[in-house]
């Protein structure tokens, strides 16, 4: 991942080697993926993407004040604010209109989804909020080229997704921080695999 503009990328390889490994660098993040839930358990297509009035819903009917919702609504508010810097850095950097189209609302949702979890952060969890964003954090590289912003995004939210899992199998099963850990990872999944496909389709 990148951590800033000074880091070197590596250009020696041939265009035939740099197609291999990047579609099996890919192929690999998408079985990680696959691999943290059982089949049983994932996201069906329409589910994806979670609607953000459905998320609204939730936290509305949900004690927000308890400590699991609150832990996972932090931890939840990082890790979408940090998959947002990237994927906005990918849509400054897309090659075409429909790619910023794309990835312009796949950013709206993100903001909106984020939003809703920080309103519901009581004023322990904001506490928390406020001391996680002292802590020095990589962010991305600036006006980098498209291929490098789509590949860190693909990074963070891959990252952002494990995370996100592991808080949900942490959590009783029917709980509103389960429901709530679920629905984020099902939106962080649903947009790194439709990174996934725009990478695909760069690199066929």
């Amino acid at each position: 991942m990148s951590t800033g503009t000074g880091n070197v990328r590596p250009e020696q390889s041939s265009p035939g080697q740099e197609h291999t490994s990047h579609r099996e660098r890919f192929e690999r993040a998408s079985l990680l993926l696959d691999s943290t839930e059982d089949e049983e358990d994932a996201p069906s297509p329409e589910t994806a993407q979670p609607d953000v009035d459905a998320l609204q819903g939730l936290v509305e009917a949900a004690d927000q004040n308890g400590t699991a919702f609150q832990s996972v609504a932090v931890a939840a508010v990082q890790i979408l604010e940090r998959a947002l810097c990237y994927e906005r850095e990918a849509a400054e950097a897309a090659l075409s209109l429909g790619q910023q189209e794309k990835l312009g609302s796949m950013v709206e949702t993100v903001e909106r989804t984020a939003g809703v979890l920080r309103n519901a952060l009581n004023p322990q969890g904001s506490k928390v909020m406020h001391l996680c964003a002292e802590e020095d954090q990589a962010m991305p590289g600036d006006s980098q080229p498209w291929w490098f912003a789509l590949t860190d995004a693909l990074e963070v939210l891959e990252e952002g997704t494990g995370q996100m899992a592991s808080l949900t199998t942490a959590q009783p099963t029917g709980s509103p921080a389960r429901e709530l850990s679920e629905l984020i990872t099902q939106l962080l999944r649903g947009h790194h695999d439709e990174l996934l496909l725009e990478a695909d389709d760069w690199i066929s």
